[in-house]
């Protein structure tokens, strides 16, 4: 048997986190056959805008065939364009296709409702959620649907990483969507005890404009004991005086050494989903600050990330219960 698992379409590494995973994970349970990575679709990895970059990319995923294709992350909405025509080619020439560790959140009705009609005509093996509401959208429409949980949380179980020892003991700072917060402790340098001084902009701009500006603020090197490490998760080589405007910036096109970083600090604060997800799954506590609803992750495994000021304490145990969980009802399907 020939599975194909998708791992490409990585807007950021966290997509890498998942999708990585997953592949490590088909890998494992079936090492009898040929499991390989699939190419994604170009519209979700790169997102052109003009018609003619699209209709200039060569188009490698329509040209790829397996007996079962393996598709993940936050697709659900893109099913219908990026999707649609792999996976009527797909079931036209009698093969599978499974979703796994995939999300729907914040779908309106509507669309609900269309997607789901797509599904019953062409069903997935397996609809493996990541996420509570996902899996209640869209369960009536998929016989084989299961309440899953995001592959992120499984790269320690895995992934080769490695753990390093720094002269310095340091935690991660990874933000995106708002400014890098000042940071201040009144104790120990622990999670619990790290109070931040949050801001959205610079100067009143947007955040698309004060972002540029970020270099001019303050340049926290340290918090009393411990290096503020920034970890920068956009792959992209442009705006370095945004990448690298403050100390201790990383970046690596080595999944394996954001991977490094996560199981190597501290502690995380982020409103990255991904980075919490990933510190949380080597055992180290992280602090999200998000809304989005892609946090339904930690929901989904009991992780309250919505009171304690965001603080979560990592659980083990349960990620391991869930892995189980999973590998079973895959094999039950294939």
């Amino acid at each position: 048997m020939k599975i194909l698992v998708e791992n490409s379409t990585w807007n950021n590494i966290g997509d890498g986190f998942y999708q990585s995973s997953l592949y490590s994970l088909i890998k494992q349970m079936y090492p009898n056959d040929d499991v390989l990575m699939e190419e994604g679709p170009m519209n979700r990895a790169f997102r052109p805008k003009i018609a003619r970059q699209k209709d200039n990319f060569f188009n490698l995923m329509s040209f790829q065939t397996a007996d079962v294709h393996v598709f993940s992350g936050p697709m659900i909405p893109q099913l219908l364009n990026n999707y649609k025509q792999k996976i009527i080619d797909i079931k036209s020439r009698g093969a599978d296709y499974m979703l796994i560790s995939v999300s729907g959140a914040g779908v309106q009705e509507g669309f609900r409702q269309e997607l789901g009609a797509f599904l019953k005509k062409y069903p997935p093996i397996l609809f493996s959620s990541r996420d509570e509401e996902t899996y209640s959208k869209f369960k009536e429409f998929v016989p084989e649907s299961y309440n899953g949980i995001c592959t992120a949380f499984i790269v320690n179980r895995m992934l080769p990483v490695d753990e390093f020892k720094p002269k310095t003991p340091f935690f991660i700072s990874s933000f995106y969507s708002e400014l890098e917060p000042i940071f201040k402790t009144n104790g120990p340098v622990i999670l619990e005890n790290v109070s931040l001084e949050r801001k959205n902009t610079y100067l009143n701009l947007s955040h698309n404009i004060s972002r540029h500006l970020n270099f001019l603020r303050p340049q926290q090197v340290m918090l009393d004991t411990h290096q503020i490490v920034r970890v920068h998760q956009d792959l992209s080589t442009h705006f370095y005086h945004i990448k690298f405007s403050h100390p201790n910036s990383f970046m690596s096109f080595n999944l394996l050494s954001y991977l490094a970083m996560y199981k190597s600090a501290d502690f995380t604060i982020s409103d990255r989903v991904h980075s919490c997800a990933v510190s949380l799954a080597f055992g180290k506590p992280a602090r999200l600050f998000t809304k989005s609803p892609r946090a339904g992750i930690f929901d989904r495994l009991g992780f309250d990330y919505k009171s304690n000021g965001g603080i979560i304490k990592p659980n083990l145990d349960v990620i391991d219960v869930e892995l189980d969980k999973l590998k079973v009802k895959i094999k039950s399907v294939l």
